[in-house]
């Protein structure tokens, strides 16, 4: 679920454009966009490349009343590694009080290496379609890059300012409505999917505060789905994706289910496109 995004991650991903820079997405936003919007994505674009040091992800399944019936709790910790990609590894993983770290590994080695083997056979049937695939795989690790503030979606999302006002952390926000088209690849024969949602902007500064999201059509067997992010300020200082939360009802594996999580970030690092001009 959650950890879907941090399983195998890439380089971290950049929001700008090839060949553009941080200025040049910034201007990317159509003049029609509300103004307190268009410095939302500013911010995005100013911290673009950082990237979250820490994750402590809870996954719950749930009854019909919301009592959890079972809890895993995994730390996933982020870095650089050798080559200068950024790479996840589970620090420690735990199921109702039992660890179960040493099986949690060895998941992810099994589907690094699964991915890593995909990756090498679509290389060989078309190397430019796999290295294009391969871009958009590292532009959504972490889900960062999937933003409604991201500059490069700013020409598909719709955006819609509502007279709602609410108080959030101290700040007032404004709510904005949205959608765009989900960015992965349609799901078999269904339609491609719309990302709709709210978004809350403090009125101050300008900042995404909260953003709230569903997809339509939802993916099949899923009867409700619905996700948050929360954004703050880093120990480090910039304003950053704090928390992650995530709750959906469907049929999993054959068993109807519901489920939650909730995954916090911490410790952001500022990761830097390696020099390859030597």
């Amino acid at each position: 679920m959650l950890l879907c995004a941090l399983a195998a991650p890439g380089r971290a991903g950049a929001a700008s454009a090839p060949g553009t820079t941080p200025a040049d997405s910034a201007r990317a936003p159509a003049s029609a966009h509300p103004p307190l919007w268009i410095r939302a994505v500013q911010t995005f674009v100013s911290n673009k490349d950082l990237v979250p040091g820490k994750a402590l992800q809870k996954m719950q399944e749930v009854d019909d009343k919301g009592r959890v019936k079972s809890q895993t709790d995994i730390e996933i910790s982020i870095a650089l590694d050798a080559g200068g990609d950024v790479k996840s590894e589970i620090v420690k993983a735990s199921k109702d009080g039992k660890d179960i770290t040493g099986d949690e590994k060895k998941k992810a080695a099994e589907r690094e290496k699964k991915a890593a083997a995909e990756k090498a056979k679509a290389a060989k049937k078309d190397p430019k379609k796999a290295e294009k695939d391969e871009d958009d795989e590292q532009s959504h690790s972490f889900s960062l890059d999937d933003s409604p503030f991201n500059p490069e979606r700013q020409d598909v999302v719709r955006v819609t300012e509502t007279e709602s006002r609410e108080t959030i952390d101290g700040a007032s926000c404004a709510r904005f409505e949205f959608s765009y088209p989900e960015k992965e690849k349609p799901r078999s024969k269904d339609k491609p999917a719309t990302v709709k949602g709210a978004a809350w902007i403090d009125e101050g500064s300008g900042r995404a505060v909260k953003v709230e999201f569903t997809m339509d059509p939802l993916p099949k067997h899923v009867k409700s789905m619905r996700s948050a992010m929360h954004y703050g300020v880093d120990a480090s200082g910039p304003w950053v994706l704090k928390r992650m939360t995530f709750e959906a009802h469907g049929t999993f594996l054959v068993f109807a289910k519901r489920i939650r999580g909730d995954m916090l970030f911490s410790d952001y690092w500022k990761y830097e496109e390696p020099d390859t001009t030597e």
